[in-house]
């Protein structure tokens, strides 16, 4: 979402506060019927940009108009019916409202007041509805007030209504006039140096966002806090942090997020927009039950309820029946939660298209998925799926294809929930990739190294100024002098090389046609073999692209299978299983995100394999993993040994050292023993080894794979306890690349 500054600035508080005072000890006279015109403006622009309600809007409005009449204060009464034109709008009057507006415009045009004109032109465009036949009319209301403020010379007020326009075009889906229109906005008002383009900065993040350019709308996310900041224009604030928390919480770094969330939702309780508290405290909740638990984001949500109490209209509980239906799905009370649901879905009943009705048709169907009624599950999810094509948005898609493709192979519909979860990774892939995060690591970086730097260059730019004061007249004498003799030196040369020129033309031109037939026939070879490699390097990506999904379909539908069996063994088997498809699996994803194609960066790699099966085997945070990792690259033939090995070693931990959830730690050393030598480590501090075993006798299926991949690749295989068990490896990637194989 996007946030926009009012045409008119909202008055301060303190102005309001002091009008307040003047109207009760105010004549009946002119100047009482400007304050009462003010109040009513200030509250009606309120509610248009917070929602807040309209308090004595039309009371004031009204006694300033019968004050009017009585006095013959003629601007008065126009003023009077502008106001309770836009509250009749307000009121869902659109007819009234109109024809207030109306007569008020027709006594501008009279009267030549243009600047009365193009206000009175941008009110009636807000009367219209922002579906598709009322954007049209918006739309040329908004134009007209454009060329009349263009007429006028109101750069400022031209470029709010080109911006105005711009987000128009955005909803009608015309997101490259809109976006080209945004720019043409920033160009005017940088030619008047206009400080406040933070808003202008957010409407570009938003369009982004619609695209799903998580980095082009980050970046205009950043410069809208930095402009805000800079210009210490804090109305806002809190909208511009949700727009920031937002995008973070999507980009999966809810770490980030929840700071943002948090000022958003203080900065909106501040100001009374209790709806915006309640959509903000829904996202905290649900990082909560995610990252902590659905008893502490309940807890949380009744605190909030109590403190931010919500009115009795229906339309305000959306988002507080969403919250309460998650938290108690969480908690696995699915009569309360089906509950909700259902208050939630009558909020926004019917089939519009809209982003609340789709929201809740994939939390129900979700919902309803979980407890296993499949076909309202599928009833659900597939309305929201023809609701996102029929509005053209690609964000939510990838969730409801998961769900589906959960419902089919909890149905054995394997074709199709195959089908499901490649259209899932192929749109997840294309909104989140490793280039397309690291982009978006660079620009936080940018905007903090940014302000650093802001305030180097401000302490060093006078002693800057200064010493370029004092070397500016000695420059100026010394490359007159200077430049006088180059420019004789210059002639010389210049005369001289002409000479040598003329003499040497003819031979060149005989040798370049010789030179240039040459060129052509080794400039084809070259580009031949450039496109041969460029091809190769295609298809060695394509190839480790399509293994990994191959290897993650199999994964999943593991996964699939461990829902229909009871025996515990087979359960463990599916799921070691599962990760060690899913550590050969992360090899392949590595080569094909990289620009190295043979070789896999280990600390990375190893991270990856670790936190993965912590959470496989739901031990976070009772048991934490230390990393002292060199930063080697590994052919992949020794690299999916590794892998393996690692998997076993660390999997074994998981299962046996750390018995009734006792914490503890894994600690994981890869690096260079020597040249040419490396060595692995696995080490645990749990209840270590039964005393009955011997580990070199022990025939497991484990410790049978760890024996026969070190063999495999000529490695020294070490299993021993020290206050836990140890697991060392020493080998030779150089020497034994192509045994491994």
């Amino acid at each position: 979402m996007a946030w926009g500054e009012p045409l008119f600035s909202l008055l301060p508080q303190k102005s309001v506060d002091s009008l307040k005072t003047l109207l009760a000890a105010s004549r009946q006279d002119t100047n009482r019927i400007k304050i009462l015109l003010t109040l009513s403006a200030d509250l009606i622009t309120r509610h248009e940009e917070f929602d807040m309600d309209l308090g004595n809007a039309y009371a004031y409005g009204e006694q300033a108009g019968q004050l009017s009449q009585r006095l013959h204060f003629r601007a008065g009464e126009i003023q009077s019916a502008c106001v309770l034109g836009r509250i009749e709008a307000i009121n869902g009057n659109r007819k009234r409202a109109e024809q207030f507006l109306r007569n008020v415009l027709s006594y501008y045009t009279r009267q030549g007041d243009k600047s009365g004109q193009a206000a009175t032109w941008y009110f009636l465009g807000q009367i219209y509805e922002r579906g598709s036949e009322g954007l049209p009319r918006k739309i040329a209301c908004y134009e007209q007030a454009r060329k009349l403020y263009q007429q006028l010379g109101r750069v400022d007020k031209q470029a709010y209504m080109l911006k105005t326009i711009a987000d128009m075009h955005a909803l009608q889906g015309n997101i490259a006039l809109a976006e080209q229109e945004l720019f043409q906005v920033l160009a005017l008002y940088r030619s008047i140096h206009y400080p406040y383009l933070h808003y202008t900065y957010d409407l570009l993040s938003s369009l982004y966002h619609g695209l799903n350019n998580y980095d082009k709308s980050l970046k205009y996310a950043l410069l809208t806090i930095e402009s805000a900041q800079t210009t210490h224009d804090s109305l806002y604030m809190g909208s511009f942090d949700l727009t920031l928390a937002v995008l973070y919480d999507e980009l999966k770094q809810w770490k980030t997020a929840i700071p943002y969330y948090k000022k958003a939702l203080v900065s909106f309780g501040e100001s009374n927009v209790i709806p915006m508290v309640h959509v903000i405290a829904h996202s905290l909740c649900s990082l909560q039950i995610v990252h902590e638990s659905p008893e502490a984001a309940l807890v949380y949500y009744s605190q909030i309820l109590k403190q931010y109490p919500l009115p009795n209209r229906s339309a305000e509980w959306f988002y507080a029946y969403m919250t309460l239906a998650e938290c108690h799905l969480a908690l696995k009370h699915y009569t309360l939660a089906e509950t909700y649901y259902i208050k939630m879905a009558s909020v926004h009943a019917g089939n519009t298209p809209d982003n609340a009705t789709i929201a809740s048709y994939i939390k129900i169907g979700t919902f309803y998925g979980i407890v296993k009624n499949y076909d309202k599950a599928r009833d659900y999810l597939n309305r929201a799926l023809s609701m996102l094509k029929q509005v053209g948005m690609t964000r939510g898609t990838p969730s409801v294809h998961l769900q589906l493709f959960k419902l089919d192979s909890a149905q054995h519909n394997y074709v199709a929930a195959i089908d499901h979860y490649q259209k899932y990774k192929s749109l997840s892939d294309s909104i989140f990739n490793e280039k397309k995060s690291q982009q978006i690591a660079n620009l936080e970086i940018q905007y903090n190294t940014r302000k650093k730097e802001q305030d180097i260059a401000l302490l060093t730019r006078q002693n800057q100024l200064q010493q370029a004061r004092i070397r500016e007249s000695d420059l100026q004498r010394n490359s007159i002098i200077i430049g006088v003799i180059l420019l004789i030196l210059l002639l010389a040369l210049s005369y001289n090389r002409y000479r040598l020129k003329q003499r040497s033309n003819q031979l060149l031109e005989a040798k370049q046609i010789e030179i240039n037939l040459k060129n052509e026939s080794l400039v084809e070879i070259l580009q031949e073999k450039e496109k041969l490699l460029e091809e190769k390097e295609w298809m060695l990506k394509e190839i480790h692209h399509r293994v990994k999904n191959n290897l993650q379909i199999i994964s999943s539908m593991l996964s699939a299978q461990s829902d229909f069996l009871q025996d515990p063994k087979a359960l463990t088997a599916i799921r070691d299983s599962q990760n060690r498809v899913h550590a050969m699996a992360l090899i392949h994803q590595r080569l094909y995100q990289s620009e190295n194609l043979a070789q896999v960066s280990m600390p990375e790699f190893i991270k990856e394999v670790i936190e993965y099966l912590i959470d496989s085997f739901a031990q976070e945070p009772s048991v934490q993993a230390d990393f002292a990792i060199d930063p080697v690259l590994l052919d992949i033939a020794l690299a999916i040994p590794i892998g393996l090995i690692l998997n076993e070693a660390v999997t074994n931990s998981l299962k046996y050292a750390f018995p009734k959830n006792r914490p503890g730690r894994i600690r994981v050393s890869f690096r260079q023993a020597k040249e040419q030598t490396y060595q692995l480590t696995i080490s645990d501090n749990g209840v270590g080894l039964p005393t009955a075993l011997d580990i070199r006798r022990s025939d497991t299926l484990g410790m049978t794979m760890m024996r026969g991949l070190s063999q495999q690749i000529d490695g020294q295989l070490t299993v021993y306890q020290d206050q836990g068990v140890h697991i060392q490896l020493l080998f030779g990637p150089v020497q034994h690349a192509n045994k491994a194989v």
